[in-house]
């Protein structure tokens, strides 16, 4: 395919990232980036250059055409082959499409980052760091990523870049490690559209069962062994399930943990693989609460989606998301002990039926009024406006 000289029209945006829709194993990013083109692609041209892997699979993505540029709903992808995944392509690319802005969706990617940064040096680049400085983030590895970082300061490498912050903690996260100069635009994520009616929701909770999930990868990260210890210290007198999906990123964590993944009296739990973004709508309907005690988020696209299907949620206070008990959206926790969460999730047991349909109305309402924002789509628009 030849491109023709870029118009006066449309800005021109490059995205360079390890993987893209149809994958979803490497959670929020993917959406967070499939979000952002799905909402501004009649506005600007989209070039997204990606692996036709999913993470962690050795077979490519099924019924597309490796190497190539297709236009797919109106945004051009290319997605590459192992053979074709080195350097001299990267940038072989980057020079085919001549984009007024590059759109790098990772700090430590080597591929899709480091060698674009490395590479390209005229061309306007925007990163989004993705929550990968926060601090529960950068505690795991935490040698290699400190190194890295005191690298890339003293060389200046991201001197020139402009940051995509999600939110005005990571703004913080950002300056910490880059200086109180660096170039920083916040942008909230776009989140996904509100599927569900809030009657529909009502009606299928109304089960007798205390259901609860988990939607994340399997990662030191998502603290999922927190979730699994709390369930064995809740009583019930009512059946309770918990139940968990998630790709397995680390092999070895789950390895630890899948012994304690066991059903107990009325608590039953149980792991069922990844969960396909498709069925997330579904998937929420018929669950109570959410849980997710993470270490870091700097957004957390499945505690958006939770409320966005009116679920309540229990997560850690390492997210954006504060005072959530008192909002009546969930409930943020001090993850430091674990009682705090068992004790958390045992309040969830307990509400009565009027509570708990309260919370979920909240939940529903809260993002369909204050995260489902027309300024949310116009920062995101002003963040490759300003860049260019």
């Amino acid at each position: 395919m030849e491109f023709t000289d870029k118009g006066t029209v449309q800005k021109r945006i490059m995205i360079c990232m390890d993987w893209y829709e149809p994958g979803f194993k490497a959670g929020g990013p993917i959406r967070s980036v499939a979000n952002i083109v799905n909402e501004l692609k009649d506005e600007f041209e989209f070039y997204v250059l990606t692996s036709a892997f999913d993470l962690g699979e050795t077979e490519p993505y099924e019924n597309i055409e490796l190497d190539q540029w297709f236009d797919k709903d109106g945004v051009m992808i290319k997605y590459m082959s192992r053979q074709n995944m080195k350097p001299s392509a990267i940038k072989g690319n980057i020079l085919e499409i001549n984009p007024d802005v590059l759109y790098l969706n990772s700090l430590f990617s080597k591929l899709y980052t480091l060698v674009p940064m490395t590479l390209v040096k005229k061309i306007p680049i925007i990163i989004a760091p993705r929550g990968m400085l926060g601090a529960g983030a950068l505690e795991i590895k935490k040698t290699k990523k400190k190194l890295f970082l005191k690298f890339t300061q003293l060389l200046g490498f991201y001197k020139r870049v402009t940051w995509h912050a999600s939110t005005e903690e990571e703004v913080k996260e950002i300056k910490a490690a880059y200086g109180q100069n660096a170039d920083i635009i916040i942008a909230q994520n776009i989140p996904t559209a509100q599927q569900l009616r809030l009657e529909d929701i009502i009606e299928k909770r109304r089960t007798g069962v205390r259901r609860f999930i988990f939607v994340s990868r399997i990662a030191k990260k998502k603290n999922l062994h927190l979730a699994i210890q709390a369930m064995q210290y809740v009583k019930s007198d009512k059946p309770v399930e918990f139940i968990i999906y998630g790709n397995i990123e680390d092999k070895d964590y789950f390895k630890r943990i899948s012994g304690q993944i066991q059903s107990r009296g009325n608590i039953t739990m149980e792991y069922r693989g990844p969960l396909n973004p498709a069925l997330v709508p579904a998937t929420f309907l018929y669950a109570d609460f959410f849980i997710l005690p993470t270490k870091h988020e700097n957004y957390g696209h499945a505690i958006v989606e939770s409320w966005a299907n009116g679920c309540p949620v229990i997560v850690s206070k390492h997210t954006p998301w504060k005072n959530l008990r008192v909002r009546n959206l969930g409930w943020d926790v001090d993850i430091s002990d674990l009682k705090y969460l068992v004790e958390a999730i045992q309040e969830a047991i307990d509400l009565d039926a009027d509570e708990y349909l309260a919370m979920v109305r909240e939940s529903y309402n809260f993002f369909k009024d204050e995260i489902s924002d027309v300024q949310i789509i116009e920062a995101n628009r002003k963040l490759f406006n300003d860049a260019c």
